[in-house]
């Protein structure tokens, strides 16, 4: 039943997804960088080597998924004393930590992550949890407990975790290497982008940060020619009673600049002096 809905409920959807959505850079710099399509004219990425070298690695997966869960089950025994040594319990062990590695393939092969990517991956991992439930148990399956049995135990988790970091970390290992000593046109360019985004993420997180403060200082200079004069001040200003003559008159004018104040020259008037009245 597992080898029958492997590749069409387990795996299937989530290369499908990869294959649709997935792009190394985004349309403006394949626009941009025009080279970008060599790899895939010249097929530097689908021949012979490298059939070679995924027919391989498939090998060397096949061979750590059987050989390390059997070493670990090999005249296993559960908390009960119980052994857990049977075909069912291996090849659920087995079947579960083959998804679960073969998703994390397709996590690091992904890096244009979509809804429909998160959807198909990680939906993967919950329906087939949900598919050996409903076959099992609804069903009747061969595999009834099984799978049950191994997650109750320790050993099931350390086994998985294991298996797991001694398959993922070589990959991984080696992809970083690559991208950090030889990085591939693709490789530039999406550090490139990646740099530009996190660049324009910054500046627009500045400007929010800046614009209340700037807001609030420009509105306090403004309102603050209103706060600065006495009430009724406005009201001197249209009358015109401060203002300065348009056309000042001759003698009012002092070191080139029309006087605003004009001497009152009836203010002060002189008295005649008063007639003698000294007899002689």
């Amino acid at each position: 039943m597992f080898i029958s809905v492997y590749n069409l409920f387990y795996t299937s959807m989530p290369v499908l997804a990869l294959g649709i959505f997935e792009q190394d850079v985004n349309a403006k710099n394949s626009i941009i960088y025009p080279k970008l399509y060599t790899p895939g004219l010249k097929n530097a990425l689908f021949n012979k080597r490298e059939f070679f070298r995924s027919a391989v690695h498939g090998f060397v997966t096949s061979c750590v998924l059987f050989f390390i869960p059997f070493g670990a089950y090999y005249n296993g025994m559960d908390q009960e004393g119980r052994s857990m040594t049977d075909q069912q319990t291996f090849g659920s062990v087995v079947a579960t930590i083959l998804v679960i590695v073969v998703t994390m393939q397709i996590c690091l092969d992904t890096s244009y992550w979509t809804l429909f990517n998160h959807i198909t991956i990680w939906g993967s991992l919950i329906f087939y949890l949900l598919l050996q439930y409903f076959y099992n148990y609804v069903l009747g399956g061969d595999y009834v407990g099984t799978l049950a049995k191994a997650m109750g135990e320790p050993m099931f988790y350390f086994t998985s975790l294991l298996t797991i970091v001694i398959l993922m970390l070589p990959v991984m290992a080696w992809r970083f290497y690559w991208v950090d000593v030889a990085p591939t046109l693709s490789d530039k360019v999406r550090f490139k982008q990646r740099h530009d985004a996190k660049m324009a993420s910054k500046r627009i997180e500045h400007d929010m940060l800046r614009t209340p403060s700037a807001r609030r200082s420009r509105r306090s200079i403004r309102s603050g020619y209103a706060f600065a004069h006495q009430e009724g001040f406005g009201r001197l200003i249209t009358s015109g009673k401060i203002m300065r003559p348009r056309n000042p008159k001759p003698g009012n004018v002092s070191n080139g600049r029309a006087s605003n104040f004009r001497p009152d020259v009836n203010k002060f008037k002189m008295a005649a002096p008063a007639p003698s009245t000294v007899e002689v």
